[in-house]
């Protein structure tokens, strides 16, 4: 569910980035996760009401694979 730019768990991860994560008990600190857009965001066993994200920093890229065999015949 998105308000005011937030998610929570389950939400499809819309943008890869740096999120900021805030447990619904106080088991755990406020941090910051790494998410890849469209994964979904990670749920927690403790936490009844859930996980809320909120996203710090975007820009982070889907990994390119390279062929190096292809690269190398190439060369």
């Amino acid at each position: 569910m998105k308000i005011f730019n937030t998610y929570t768990s389950g939400d499809v991860v819309p943008t890869s980035g740096s999120y900021t994560a805030l447990h619904s008990t106080p088991h755990r600190l406020v941090h910051r996760e790494i998410y890849v857009e469209g994964n979904r965001f990670e749920a927690c066993k403790l936490c009844p009401l859930g996980v809320i994200y909120r996203l710090e920093q975007s820009g982070l890229h889907r990994p390119v694979l390279v062929d190096l065999s292809r690269e190398m015949q190439g060369a």
